[in-house]
């Protein structure tokens, strides 16, 4: 099964021509974004970059992950939206001090016994 953030990072390094600003839009280091497209292309067992001119490119192979990553990142957002949609959010503003003491049973025992609900607690 391919993981995620796997073609996330691959989909960056494609829209920004480099490992390094995929890196920076990724929030990672370039180093590791690196180890991410090798793991991908050994699971795939094909090369999907040609990285050997200044630009990186696909090759026959990335082109086809490419469109294929793109619709599989979109139906899982749209998986997360849908999910989300169907809770129910419950918004509280509580003082940090009441927050951190007797409220964090309440709320825990609350979650369990309405998973519908989506707390969130801003204090």
């Amino acid at each position: 099964m391919l993981d995620p953030h796997l073609l996330q990072s691959f989909v960056a390094i494609v829209e920004t021509g480099s490992f390094t600003r995929a890196g920076e839009r990724m929030h990672l280091t370039q180093s590791t974004i690196s180890q991410q497209m090798r793991r991908l292309e050994q699971q795939l067992g094909c090369p999907l970059l040609d990285r050997t001119g200044r630009q990186v490119v696909t090759t026959a192979q990335g082109e086809t992950l490419l469109g294929l990553a793109r619709r599989i990142l979109g139906l899982l957002a749209r998986a997360g939206e849908r999910v989300s949609e169907a809770s129910h959010p419950l918004r509280l503003g509580v003082p940090e001090d009441f927050a951190a003491g007797a409220m964090t049973a309440v709320l825990a025992a609350f979650a369990r016994q309405y998973p519908e609900v989506r707390l969130e607690v801003q204090s």
